[in-house]
């Protein structure tokens, strides 16, 4: 019988790696190909000979043995029959520049307070998500952080630069919800040493894993210390979660850097990698491999690392990379468990391939496959519609191209099937993760520069206040990449993924001198929170209680939203370069027709302008008013008796 087939009949679900105590140590690990594999116990980090055991191998293929003394402090690896020696897949600490798998008692890795904190309880449709690279964020000078770009950077408070909040103080101030991590397990291209972290070319944005379920060293105050990155990121977490805001962990389970070479293959070759029929590995992830999630014992491990990250670091929620190559069954199996553990946690992910893959079309996790599964992908429609492709000079709505207003109304209204115009691939606005950019590609600002090179400072001041304002007055769940909301440059490069951090950090000082682009967005996000029915309707409310205005023939979108408390906002985005004026009668014919009131006068007070919300409330008088070029503008609406 097939082995996968026999794993699956006897649902085979022993724990994994290392369960320690003072007593003794259990170590488990699957690779049937060997016969004598054995367990290699070192005194420390840097010693090169080791103690060998033999482990006992059941018909499964699992090699297990069980040492009666106390191990903390110590380090192992796995020996082949070739000889190969080799990392546990299961590792959760290890050496500096992952080397040797590390032992240690996890319950000393705990903060005081850590395992009683408690967790912000946003729901998944309240989400406000902001995108930060550990290191970017607080690595400048400009931070005033003390541990600049390490776990304990991002958790220190009452950060600033002259005056202006910075780091976490800044999140807060910003009203986001949900901070998303780039990757913070063990990558290997990053030199972990002490030594090494300030040296400029010593950086990657960390889509290269080693081991999984090890946070990274280099992001640790003392890496040579296999406990230290554990309770530092663990305080980092319950810093986040006492400010209000929860942390979702970006996970690229679709390859290893190693590949072929890595602990998994080495262990068991040909089984956790996709392979062609000549042989050869499958690329679907742009990398030379890609990970095989219906192999069972990988998809075992994605579910064992997913509970993990969960229950031992109260992580939130995932963000998967490449999700289109892990198969919807285990993407289902993924959102189960996630959902048991913590039923507000939130799973999303790119919901394509970054080669061709071996994965059959019908299993692979692609926009529309999330419907109905309480997970959510990113909207790449939507995002080109606001700003036009990623690194050309296409624009979209946002700088002037008129002909996407169709496209940008989809997006406005979650993706769902709202009428016969308008397409969709969403069943609800909690599937779809609405962007203009994220770490990927052009950074908004960057793009907007290459596009509008002739036009003013102002003029592209506002196209970016205006892209990020059709983002969060949106439904869908909302996506900021760090430093959109100060006009942050990566100096024009599109891939920075291995760039120098000069290049990478973010300048702080960019939000004192746009401290007024800063301010909208914080203002927008207010509005947003303000008005409820953004988290709250499902599709069919948003059919019944949203209606688009015909502005067909001017290079508008405007649209009326019955709140839930039975208030009415009309928000309108006007990309042209020129004011336009919108007659009340027009607002009041679609009202009539979508709400069926009858009204013959409506009162429009003006709540949010292009700086920002308004100081007082500001009626609109007479049959018309303007709206400005380049700008968004929100009004309540009120039916006048």
């Amino acid at each position: 019988m097939n082995l996968d087939k026999k794993l699956e009949e006897v649902k085979y679900n022993k724990d994994m790696g290392l369960k320690y105590s003072k007593d003794n140590s259990i170590f488990r690990v699957f690779s049937p190909p060997n016969e004598n594999l054995k367990l290699r116990i070192y005194d420390n980090s840097y010693t090169i000979v080791g103690r060998d055991y033999y482990m006992e191998k059941d018909e499964y293929g699992v090699f297990e043995i069980t040492l009666n003394q106390d191990l903390e402090g110590k380090f192992y690896t796995y020996i082949t029959d070739g000889g190969l020696e080799v990392t546990d897949p299961y590792s959760f600490s290890s050496s500096v520049n992952s080397n040797r798998t590390a032992i240690i008692d996890l319950k000393k890795t705990d903060p005081q307070g850590f395992r009683s904190h408690i967790i912000p309880n946003t729901k998944v449709q309240e989400a406000i998500i902001y995108e930060l690279h550990l290191k970017d964020f607080t690595f400048s000078k400009t931070s005033g952080v003390k541990y600049r770009g390490k776990f304990l950077g991002l958790a220190e408070e009452n950060t600033s630069y002259n005056g202006i909040s910075t780091g976490l103080d800044h999140l807060v101030e910003l009203g986001v919800t949900h901070v998303h991590l780039l990757p913070i397990y063990d990558f290997l291209t990053v030199n972990e040493y002490e030594d090494y972290f300030k040296i400029p070319e010593n950086y990657n944005w960390g889509y290269d894993p080693e081991l999984y379920n090890v946070p990274e060293g280099s992001y640790s105050t003392i890496p040579t210390r296999p406990s230290n990155r554990i309770y530092e990121l663990k305080q980092l977490i319950m810093a986040l979660h006492e400010k209000g805001i929860k942390v979702i962990m970006d996970v690229v389970y679709n390859h290893l850097f190693r590949g072929v070479n890595s602990n998994f293959e080495t262990l068991y070759p040909g089984y956790y990698l996709r392979y062609k029929q000549n042989g050869l590995p499958s690329d679907g992830a742009g990398v030379g491999t890609e990970m095989d999630s219906q192999s069972y014992m990988y998809r075992k491990f994605i579910l064992d690392s997913i509970k993990f990250w969960m229950t031992e670091y109260k992580i939130d929620g995932f963000r998967f990379d490449l999700m289109g190559l892990i198969d919807i069954d285990t993407m289902e199996e993924v959102v189960k468990i996630s959902k048991e553990i913590n039923k507000d946690s939130i799973i999303y992910g790119e919901p394509w391939a970054g080669g061709i893959t071996t994965l059959p079309c019908d299993k692979m996790t692609i926009k529309g496959s999330q419907c109905g599964k309480n997970f959510a992908t990113f909207n790449d429609i939507f995002r080109d519609c606001i700003k036009g492709d990623n690194n050309g000079r296409i624009p979209g709505f946002a700088m002037g191209d008129f002909n996407k207003k169709i496209c940008v109304e989809n997006g406005i209204v979650g993706s769902i099937k709202f009428d016969s115009i308008h397409s969709s691939f969403t069943t609800e606005p909690t599937e779809t993760i609405n962007y203009v950019n994220s770490h990927d590609d052009l950074i908004l600002a960057d793009k907007i520069d290459l596009v509008l090179e002739n036009s003013s400072k102002e003029d592209k001041e506002d196209v970016n206040k205006l892209a990020l304002s059709i983002l969060l007055l949106s439904f869908g769940i909302p996506f900021i990449h760090e430093g959109n909301e100060f006009l942050r440059s990566k100096r024009g490069i599109r891939n920075t993924y291995n760039a120098p951090i000069t290049i990478n950090q973010v300048d702080w000082s960019l939000k004192e001198k746009n401290f007024k682009v800063f301010e909208y967005i914080r203002d927008l996000i207010g509005i947003r929170k303000q008005i409820k029915s953004f988290s709250l309707y499902n599709q069919r409310q948003i059919i019944d209680n949203l209606v688009f205005l015909d502005f067909s023939t001017k290079p508008l979108i405007g649209y009326i939203l019955k709140d839930c408390d039975e208030a009415y906002y009309l928000s309108i985005f006007n990309s042209g370069l020129r004011e336009e004026r919108i007659k009340k009668s027009e607002i009041i014919s679609s009202f009539n027709k979508k709400f069926k009131k009858f009204i013959d006068d409506i009162q429009i007070t003006r709540i949010f302008n292009k700086f920002g919300h308004e100081m007082e409330n500001t009626f609109i008088y007479g049959d018309s008013f303007g709206v400005e070029k380049i700008s968004t503008q929100v009004y309540k609406l009120e039916i006048r008796k």
